[in-house]
C-alpha cells in the first residue's frame, strides 16, 4: 500500500521576494527552477527552488507577499523544514551560516546510533521560517544542485531530509499517515515520533510532535502553507485520493498546477496536505538550461502578461557565469546578494516608473559597524526610486565591519586601503555588468569609513564614479599626482563639532578634489560625527541639481 514516495515539495509564505531569492538561491545554494505566479492570485509571485531540474523531494516553494505580516508557528502546521547534506558537509555549513550572519544552534546529535544517526543545525530565514540542515549518510542517494557559486557539489544540499508537524494530539494524525497514506513508524525520541514512506531515508521522513495546549499556528510570513506528498502519476493519485475519502476526510478535486497535478486536504491535526504527481515537471515550458530565467505564466494569464509584470516587484537573478569570471581571483561569488562578486551586498533594482532617477545607481558605503542594509533608508531618502548597490565592508575591527584597516583613530593602514580600494573597484565593475547598471550613473554615498573609501575611489579610479556624497569624511591619502576628475561632482557634508573628522581634514579633502578638477559643494552643520536631516535635505538638492537634471549631467 506504500504509494507515497516521500516529500514532493514544501510551500511556505515569505515577505520580500528579493530577500527570499537571496537567501535560498544565495546562502543555501538551491537552484531557482521556476518563477511564476500564484495561480489563485496572479499578482503575487510563486517561486520554486530545488536541484538541477526541480526533482520531487527537492522542491521548496514560496508565495512572497511584500509587506506580509509575520505568521506564528503553532499546532496545525508543518513547523520545521529540514534539508539533507552529507556528513562531511556539516563543517562547511556551520562556517557558511556564520559568515553570512545567520544565527544557528547546534550541531546536535539526534536519532539512533549507527548509520541512522544524524547531526542537526537549526536556524531561521529572515521571515522566521524554522529550518534545519541535517547531516545523514543517506543524503548521498538524493540529487543535488552542484552549480551554486561558492558551494562545491560535495557540500550542496541534497533535497529534503524531512518535515516536522506540530499537532495537539498526535494519535489521529499518525493514524492517517500510517493507515491512509502508508507511512511506517520508525522510532520515538523526546516526544517526537518519526515515520517514513517509500524507500525510506532522507526525503521521506515526517516527524510528529504532540504539543497539546500549545497555541494554534497562524499563517503569515515565516510559516509553511502546506506539505505535498509525492505520487508517481495521475492513476496513483486517484487511488490515494479515494483512500483519503474513505478515511472521512475531504480532498479537493484534482487541480492542474502545470508542473504537477494536485489534490489538497487537511489531516485531523489541521495540517494542509497535498498529493502531487511527479510528472510533468518544470521543463514543460522552458529548457532545463534556462529554468527560472523568466516569468512563466499559465495559459489563462498569458493575455494579461503586461499588467502582471507591471505589478510584480522587480527582482534580479543569481550571478551569471560572465560575472563569476570577473572575480575568479577574488574570494569568489557565493550567492545572489551574499558574497556574490566578492562582497556581501544588497542590490535593489530601480522602482518601476522611476524616470526621475535618470539611470542613477547609488553605491551605499556604510560607516564602521554598519552593514549592507544600513544606508538603504538614506538612499531612498536621497533619491526615491533609484537603484541601490550596497556592499558590506570585509575588514572586521573588534567584530565591526569596515572597508579598510586603520592603525589608530584617524590613522589609516595605507597598504590595506590601496588593496581594498582596488578590490571594491573590481566589485563595482562586476556588479555593473551583472545588474546592467548605467556606468555613467554611479554615485557613491558614504558615511565616515564609507566616505573615506569613496574618496579613495575618486582619487585612485577616476571615471569610475559620476559623483559622490561624502558624509563626515577625511583625507584618505595624499596621491603623488592628482587625477583628472573633470566632469565629477562631489558633495561633502561635515560637522563643525566633529571630533573624528576635523574641519581641517574636510577642507583639505575639498581642496584636493577641486584641484583635481571636480566640482565640489561643502555643506557645514553645527553637529558632530552624525548624519542630520538638514544634511540629507542639502544632499537631496545637490543630487537634483548636479546628478539627475539633464542640464547638470556632464559627458565623459
Amino acid at each position: 500500500m506504500t504509494q507515497i514516495r516521500g516529500i514532493h515539495h514544501v510551500t511556505a509564505i515569505a515577505s520580500d521576494p528579493q530577500r527570499n531569492l537571496d537567501f535560498y538561491a544565495g546562502v543555501l545554494g538551491l537552484r531557482f527552477v521556476k518563477r511564476t505566479v500564484n495561480f489563485d492570485d496572479p499578482h503575487t509571485y510563486h517561486f520554486y527552488y530545488g536541484d538541477d531540474v526541480g526533482s520531487p523531494g527537492s522542491i521548496l516553494t514560496f508565495f512572497p507577499w511584500p509587506g506580509a505580516r509575520r505568521g506564528r508557528q503553532g499546532t496545525g502546521q508543518v513547523t520545521v523544514t529540514s534539508f539533507a547534506v552529507l556528513p562531511t558537509a556539516l563543517g562547511f555549513w556551520i562556517e557558511r551560516l556564520l559568515r553570512h550572519g545567520v544565527k544557528y544552534e547546534g550541531p546536535t546529535r539526534r536519532g539512533p546510533s549507527g548509520s541512522e544517526s544524524e547531526q542537526v543545525i537549526s536556524f531561521k530565514d529572515h521571515d522566521g521560517l524554522m529550518l534545519e540542515i541535517v547531516a545523514h549518510a543517506g543524503a548521498e542517494a538524493r540529487s543535488a544542485w552542484g552549480d551554486a557559486p561558492g558551494i562545491p557539489r560535495d557540500n550542496a544540499i541534497h533535497g529534503f531530509h524531512g518535515v516536522t508537524l506540530w499537532v495537539g494530539d498526535g494519535g489521529p494524525s499518525e493514524k492517517v499517515l500510517v493507515d491512509t497514506l502508508g507511512f511506517r513508524p520508525l522510532h520515538e525520541e523526546r516526544g517526537t515520533r518519526r515515520f517514513e514512506s517509500g524507500d525510506g531515508g532522507p526525503g521521506t521522513f515526517v516527524d510528529v510532535r504532540s504539543i497539546g495546549g500549545f497555541v494554534q499556528g497562524a499563517g503569515g510570513a515565516g510559516t509553511v502553507h502546506h506539505v505535498a506528498w509525492s505520487v508517481a502519476d495521475d492513476e496513483t493519485q486517484l487511488t490515494v485520493r479515494e483512500r483519503v475519502v474513505n478515511a472521512g476526510l475531504h480532498p479537493t478535486p484534482v487541480i492542474d498546477r502545470n508542473y504537477f497535478h494536485s489534490v489538497y486536504f487537511r489531516e485531523p491535526g489541521g495540517v494542509l496536505y497535498e498529493l502531487a504527481t511527479n510528472p510533468p515537471g518544470f521543463a514543460i515550458d522552458e529548457p532545463v538550461e534556462q529554468l527560472g530565467e523568466r516569468l512563466m505564466l499559465p495559459a489563462q494569464y498569458e493575455p494579461h502578461r503586461a499588467e502582471i509584470e507591471a505589478i510584480l516587484p522587480r527582482i534580479h537573478l543569481p550571478v551569471p557565469a560572465t560575472a563569476v569570471s570577473a572575480f575568479a581571483e577574488s574570494t569568489g561569488p557565493e550567492d545572489v546578494s551574499g558574497d556574490a562578486l566578492g562582497f556581501v551586498h544588497r542590490y535593489v533594482p530601480p522602482a518601476a516608473g522611476s524616470e526621475v532617477a535618470g539611470g542613477t545607481t547609488l553605491l551605499l558605503l556604510h560607516g564602521t559597524g554598519g552593514d549592507e542594509n544600513d544606508l538603504l533608508p538614506l538612499g531612498r531618502s536621497l533619491l526615491p526610486g533609484a537603484a541601490m548597490l550596497s556592499p558590506r565592508g570585509k575588514v572586521l575591527e573588534r567584530g565591526a565591519p569596515r572597508f579598510f584597516r586603520r592603525l589608530a583613530e584617524g590613522v589609516f593602514d595605507q597598504e590595506d586601503l590601496a588593496l581594498r580600494t582596488e578590490e571594491l573597484a573590481r566589485f563595482i565593475e562586476a556588479a555593473s555588468a551583472t545588474y546592467a547598471l548605467e556606468r555613467d550613473g554611479l554615485v557613491a554615498v558614504g558615511f565616515s569609513n564609507g566616505a573615506n573609501i569613496a574618496g579613495s575611489l575618486l582619487l585612485r579610479r577616476p571615471g569610475l564614479l559620476r559623483g559622490a556624497v561624502l558624509l563626515s569624511p577625511m583625507v584618505p591619502y595624499e596621491p603623488s599626482a592628482l587625477p583628472d576628475l573633470a566632469g565629477t561632482a562631489a558633495f561633502i557634508g561635515a560637522g563643525r563639532n566633529d571630533p573624528i573628522a576635523p574641519k581641517e581634514q574636510v577642507e583639505r579633502l575639498a581642496s584636493m578634489l577641486r584641484d583635481a578638477g571636480a566640482e565640489v559643494t561643502v555643506h557645514w552643520q553645527n553637529a558632530g560625527h552624525t548624519v542630520t536631516k538638514d544634511e540629507v535635505d542639502a544632499a537631496q538638492r545637490w543630487i537634483a541639481r548636479h546628478i539627475t537634471s539633464g542640464a547638470g549631467r556632464v559627458g565623459r
